[in-house]
């Protein structure tokens, strides 16, 4: 959920650049508002996103936005909505993005009033599968396919338009990626690449895993439950989930996008695409027939059958299959006449052998989990007693909100930490290498305290994990963590971030920074002032060239001094890298037996 912001809708009426002209408001999203508008010189209809006032100087959101456009610009496919302009105009003072309006309800309100028909469900495979092979070929991936993001104009399905690129990210290897390679996206829809597993390396197979949920909810009617605690979630993305509420003329497709491992998933969306659920449905009801029909047969003739295993089919080539061994227990005529079908009125089909067909894809996929469970599984971390939730939940909402928050276990290199907390208006802070454990902790949150949380996150260097390790394992030691401010965001070559650390009383001091190679610099002999409540000014060059990289400071209070955490010699202020210091230091609070508090901030050292 993002911050309330004053985000200033335009009235009708309002001019972009003297071409277009915005009509109404259609609605808000994460980063922008959604106006209909209109050409002015041809008087053609469009959609304009106008990005929020309150991201205006937000650089990620920005690039967020101009990624959308830039995304947009390379793909035309009917089934993708397209781009006219992304532009800044300078009388609002905003950017926004021109693209084509389509009029139109999303699928997930299409789906709303039950699932699709079997017909409705192959036009949607074979057009997303198409658009979203185009924008693969173009080197991107979309990363955020949900229902929401599937325009269904003037509900007819033959007409779906993907919609919303803003998150997006490019395979090409010479374009960054904006925010990372782990999670973005609806959380329900997610690879289990992007939460980490199987490498976490993003690709067009993502794409692949997500449109095979979206279009699992069609035939179903209803999503897949993906959710739940962290572990469930990984759990549930290490197999293959239960299709057997679906048609099973689509289980052989459905069943391998799902495919845990992005290796074992359809080589592309245009294999997707290809794919027609008629001709493998044709083979599984031929072999459900003549099990039936041959199922009569004296005992002394054993039947070895092989049956398209239908949770496992290969787009690309041969089933997969088993054999059924199947010996009556008495004699029977040589020949048996094969039951009356049982029609189907939606579509004609033989309901008694699609049932058969279910029961086929069921003992598979039921001897599919059995062999992933027998593989070694990813464990839970055990639980660190310094990050326990309180015996006994306070009965203050705020209160509980904060134990909850200060005793969340992320994982390795995260940490979170309450800023603003108020019942029903909360908002969170982190820091960690991937933006999937704070995903996770979003649903989570929602989950339990029935509204959703901002949550702002900071994507740090892996060899800076050390030092989230160390502040996480701290969080609730005896005593409070020291005030920790700092002026700017941001730190260019040419200027100065001031700071200030108070509320430490008559204890021990020390201030930190971790540069984004993971080395800790003692920055304490800048501190100035007397009391618990100091002040700093950092001046800093950066030599190399590149993006922003972001640097750690931390205050670091005690009752005596750390040896762990000084300089090697008065004539330096490297104290070493994090991955020895802060270990270190925490062994030695440890046998000290001194609380140790600890409040982290960062900024972005620019060239």
């Amino acid at each position: 959920m993002y911050a309330p912001a004053l985000m200033a809708r335009l009235p009708a009426g309002t001019q972009l650049n003297g071409v277009f002209e915005v009509e109404a408001h259609i609605a808000s999203g994460g980063m922008g508002e959604i106006y209909r508008g209109r050409a002015i010189e041809t008087g053609d209809v469009v959609a304009i996103k106008v990005m929020r006032t309150d991201l205006a100087d937000n650089a990620m959101a920005l690039a967020l936005f101009r990624k959308e456009a830039s995304a947009l610009h390379y793909i035309h496919h009917d089934a993708i909505v397209r781009y006219y302009i992304f532009s800044l105009d300078p009388g609002i003072g905003r950017h926004y993005l021109a693209m084509e309006f389509v009029d139109g309800r999303p699928l997930s309100e299409v789906i709303k009033s039950g699932a699709l028909s079997f017909k409705d469900v192959c036009l949607l495979q074979e057009r997303l599968a198409s658009g979203l092979d185009a924008a693969h070929r173009h080197g991107i991936i979309h990363r955020d396919l949900s229902p929401d993001n599937i325009l269904i104009a003037d509900d007819d399905i033959s007409r779906a338009k993907i919609i919303d690129f803003g998150i997006a990210r490019s395979t090409r290897p010479d374009s960054s990626t904006i925010i990372g390679s782990g999670f973005a996206g609806k959380y329900n829809y997610v690879s289990p690449e992007q939460l980490g597993l199987f490498g976490g390396e993003v690709t067009a197979k993502s794409d692949i895993y997500s449109l095979g949920l979206l279009l699992f909810e069609c035939l179903n009617g209803k999503p897949l439950d993906m959710g739940g605690s962290q572990l469930d979630v990984i759990e549930k993305r290490r197999v293959v989930p239960d299709l057997t509420p679906i048609d099973a003329r689509f289980s052989p497709l459905i069943a391998q996008m799902l495919q845990p491992d992005p290796n074992d998933r359809p080589e592309s969306m245009a294999a997707v695409a290809a794919w027609r659920p008629t001709a493998a449905a044709d083979r599984i009801m031929s072999q459900v027939q003549n099990r039936l029909r041959r199922g009569g047969e004296s005992k002394r003739r054993q039947l070895r059958m092989v049956a398209a295993a239908a949770g496992l089919v290969a787009i690309g080539g041969a089933a997969l299959g088993y054999y059924l061994s199947y010996e009556p227990f008495g004699d029977a005529p040589a020949e048996v006449a094969s039951p009356a079908p049982v029609l189907n009125p939606d579509n004609g089909s033989d309901a008694r052998l699609a049932e058969e067909a279910r029961r086929v894809a069921a003992d598979n996929q039921a001897r599919q989990r059995a062999e992933l469970a027998s593989q070694p599984a990813v464990s839970a971390k055990p639980a660190d007693p310094q990050l326990a939730a309180p015996d006994r939940p306070s009965s203050d909402p705020t209160d509980r909100i904060r134990q909850y928050v200060n005793s969340y276990d992320g994982g390795e290199c995260f940490f979170v930490a309450p800023v603003a907390v108020a019942d029903g208006n909360t908002m969170l802070e982190g820091y960690g290498a991937s933006a999937a454990p704070f995903s996770v902790l979003d649903y989570d949150f929602k989950r339990i305290h029935r509204f959703e949380a901002t949550v702002g996150f900071h994507a740090v260097a892996a060899p800076q994990c050390a030092a989230l390790n160390f502040t996480a394992r701290l969080r609730n030691q005896r005593g409070t963590p020291p005030n920790l401010d700092i002026s700017a965001g941001n730190l260019k070559s040419s200027g100065y971030v001031t700071g200030s650390v108070s509320g430490f009383g008559s204890g021990n001091i020390d201030l930190l920074m971790i540069d984004h190679e993971g080395i800790v610099q003692s920055l304490t002999s800048l501190l100035r002032g007397s009391g618990d409540t100091r002040t700093f000014t950092l001046n800093l060059r950066r030599a190399d060239a590149g993006p922003p990289k972001l640097q750690l400071v931390m205050a670091v209070t005690t009752a005596s001094t750390l040896a762990a955490l000084q300089p090697a010699s008065s004539a330096t202020t490297e104290v070493g890298p994090a991955d020895r210091v802060f270990p270190a230091a925490l062994t030695e609070g440890v046998r000290t037996g001194q609380p140790v508090n600890v409040r982290i901030r960062s900024f972005n050292l620019e060239k």
